[in-house]
């Protein structure tokens, strides 16, 4: 009934309170990344994200939604044919079900797929994968979370410099 930004400036507040000689203007701008994480005054933010730490704040909370809406969107799918789940309106748009997708033989029109391995995509039925489990963290096997902790391992020093 009061909404998570109130809560969280509440609990923002008796944080600060907690930390005597916090510098104020510092405390009015992580107030205003609480209050304008949203982003738009239409999805529940008092404010719009003002500097540039507080627009990305709300991108990265933004992101954090829609990257859960289609997760949940794909494991909770009913749509047992193809590779694509229903068509999702608040994502405007159907996901891929990489898995499926992925484990699906290639056609033989595939550039993808040598000539010797080609097989027409209805040789083999499109199996489901079972979900996932319900509240299970994310999945960390696929090709794009083995790309993605490649990406922020920190560089190898450079013996020439």
């Amino acid at each position: 009934m009061i909404g998570h930004i109130n809560i969280a400036m509440r609990m923002v507040a008796e944080k600060l309170h907690g930390l005597p000689g916090f510098p104020p203007n510092l405390r009015t701008l992580v107030e205003h990344m609480v209050l304008s994480h949203h982003g738009h005054l239409e999805f529940g933010s008092p404010k719009l994200p003002q500097f540039p730490e507080a627009l990305l704040l709300h991108y990265l909370d933004d992101l954090d939604s829609k990257m859960e809406a289609m997760r949940a969107l794909i494991e909770n799918d009913r749509q047992l044919e193809g590779c694509f789940t229903s068509f999702n309106v608040p994502l405007e748009r159907a996901a891929l079900k990489m898995d499926r997708f992925l484990n699906q033989p290639q056609r033989a029109d595939s550039p993808a797929a040598p000539e010797s391995e080609a097989r027409p995509a209805q040789a083999q039925p499109d199996v489901a994968t079972p979900p996932a489990h319900a509240g299970a963290p994310p999945r960390s096997d696929s090709p794009f979370a083995a790309k993605l902790r490649q990406a922020v391992q920190p560089a190898a020093p450079n013996p020439d410099k």
